[in-house]
């Protein structure tokens, strides 16, 4: 990571919503190459940076050498509750997470996040455990496979790809990001370009291979535990499977019910927790697109806790 230049999306705003300080700790759930924590490090707060890929977390340790108060834990933000336990604090002001996948992997050929670059199919944030975008290709059956990409991509034409890849790793293993990206151009109608497409089918085994709708489920459950009153947090997604995810659970976390509209009276003993910040997903401005092209697709949701 030596030398790469990051450039954090929406920086002004994520500031402006978790309020850095002193005596305010913070989680920044997805370190990456530490541009929002270094941020809110300079304006007094104490964080606590999470991040599964090693390499973010030596970055991290780095870093921590000049900034005393950042503590790094090598853990998925799933693991939030355990890692602010962890760090000996019993809930926190604010929690970051700025979801997706950032520049400096999808630069490295041999994590295989993106199609520009030839390398192992891998896809996985932490190299060191679980099954590769390889496996998955290699195991699953033309429907599962389908199912996937069109899940987690949302690409149309699923089906007619995963045929295309069962098919063809009857003849060779589908392990290298040259490979994949071959057979699905291959299977594209005339026409039809085949960036999307290739860009789509990636996003699809990546999030399948790191799990990581669940995870951003289960780490939005726990954010009612813990976040202190009058805590918040900021969500920056990049595509409209994660933002809907993000949505939906401030919406209900807004109401003191969340039954059925069906029901005469209320059964769900529910009770509101958040406060919503932000009426509408904020974007980036132009300015900033033309600086950051990766942040013309972000959008930042923002709560606080009641």
């Amino acid at each position: 990571m030596t030398g790469v230049r990051h450039v954090p999306v929406l920086k002004p705003e994520t500031l402006e919503y978790l309020r850095p300080g002193p005596g305010r700790r913070l989680v920044d759930g997805t370190f990456g190459y530490g541009g929002h924590s270094i941020a809110m490090l300079e304006a007094g707060a104490e964080v606590l940076g999470l991040d599964l890929d090693a390499v973010a977390q030596a970055e991290c340790h780095k870093l921590a050498g000049d900034h005393p108060g950042l503590h790094c834990a090598q853990a998925s933000f799933r693991d939030l509750g355990r890692a602010i336990r962890d760090q000996g604090w019993d809930c926190v002001d604010g929690v970051l997470l700025d979801l997706g996948v950032s520049s400096w992997q999808l630069d490295d050929p041999g994590k295989g996040f993106s199609y520009r670059f030839g390398g192992p199919l891998d896809l996985r944030f932490d190299q060191g455990s679980g099954k590769t975008a390889a496996d998955l290709v290699a195991e699953l059956d033309s429907h599962d496979l389908a199912n996937l990409i069109f899940e987690f991509g949302e690409e149309r034409g699923s089906r007619r790809i995963a045929r295309a890849l069962v098919n063809a790793r009857l003849e060779a293993p589908i392990d290298t990001t040259t490979r994949l990206k071959q057979i699905v151009e291959d299977s594209l109608p005339r026409g039809v370009k085949p960036q999307p497409v290739l860009s789509r089918v990636f996003q699809a085994l990546r999030i399948a291979v790191n799990d990581e709708m669940a995870a951003l489920d289960e780490v939005l459950e726990q954010l009612p535990r813990v976040l202190r009153k009058g805590g918040r947090v900021v969500v920056i997604s990049y595509h409209s499977l994660e933002d809907r995810r993000v949505k939906r659970f401030i919406d209900r976390e807004k109401r003191d019910c969340v039954c059925p509209p069906e029901l005469p009276m209320c059964a769900c003993d529910h009770r509101r927790t958040l406060k919503p910040l932000t009426k509408k997903a904020v974007v980036a401005d132009a300015e900033e697109e033309k600086v950051n092209p990766r942040s013309r697709s972000a959008r930042l949701r923002a709560a606080e806790r009641l």
